[in-house]
């Protein structure tokens, strides 16, 4: 699939989970967004509402099985966990790492590049939503790494961890390659006896589509020509595009007023 023309199909999926009644989500299948991708540019482990505890901190006081008492500077005495990717229990919250469902990189991939400093932050200290991060065993969240289903499933609450892969996709709107919305109908099938139920357009819609120029693009700064074509805003014009040009102004190599013009 070529990285100038991207092929999107619209799916239309009909999930119900425990705690919510069944929601009609739509998923986009399009080509990853490669390189630039930093880990700073997410900005991890705030304190939010300002009362001493960051993000991390939350999420294991939110997952805690059994509680723990909070001390000066958000410390814990006591609890215990349940690591969701493999029923490990523990009394340290060391042991835990807080884990994206859908990681940093693969968020940015699939759409978070275009957004603003401010969004991707919110997206990578979401504590709002409990599918989003999930403390588990440090095993586990290392094995896992940066990959999607298609390359790494959990030991268990594989079906869980499916249908809040898809949920969260689908609240931020971010995109599936084709390889994985593959497998993620193929498990989805797999998981019909499960909190899951898919439902499938009887006609799925192929359509071509102009790369679209995303929210927040105009105040997007490029690491390279490379990363401005496979967003289709290149050749960017002073003449057209004054915003975007003045912060991307380093790409105009011959000081044309178009930047990455050849």
């Amino acid at each position: 699939m070529s990285k100038k023309l991207i092929s999107l199909i619209s799916i239309f999926l009909l999930c119900s989970f425990p705690e919510a009644s069944a929601q009609n989500l739509e998923l986009s299948i399009s080509t990853d967004h490669e390189g630039g991708y930093e880990r700073a540019l997410f900005k991890l482990w705030i304190d939010a509402d300002s009362d001493g505890c960051n993000t991390r901190e939350e999420v294991l006081i939110q997952e805690a099985v059994t509680k723990p008492i909070i001390g000066k500077s958000c410390s814990f005495t006591g609890g215990s966990w349940l690591s969701p990717y493999d029923g490990v229990r523990t009394t340290k919250s060391s042991a835990l790492d807080i884990d994206h469902v859908v990681p940093l990189s693969e968020a940015w991939k699939s759409g978070a590049w275009a957004w603003t400093p401010a969004q991707r932050e919110a997206y990578a200290n979401d504590v709002d939503d409990p599918k989003t991060l999930v403390a588990v065993s440090l095993g586990q969240n290392r094995s896992k790494g940066d990959q999607d289903p298609a390359q790494w499933l959990p030991p268990k609450g594989v079906c869980t961890y499916i249908s809040d892969w898809i949920s969260i996709k689908a609240r931020y709107q971010l995109s599936v390659d084709a390889i994985e919305a593959a497998f993620l109908t193929t498990k989805m099938k797999q998981c019909k006896n499960s909190a899951i139920t898919v439902v499938f357009n009887k006609k799925i819609i192929i359509r071509k589509s102009p790369t679209p120029t995303p929210s927040g693009i105009k105040l997007f700064k490029f690491a390279n020509c490379t990363a401005a074509k496979a967003a289709g805003v290149a050749p960017i014009r002073k003449s057209t595009n004054p915003g975007l040009y003045e912060i991307n102004a380093s790409l105009d190599r011959d000081k044309d007023g178009v930047a990455c013009d050849s």
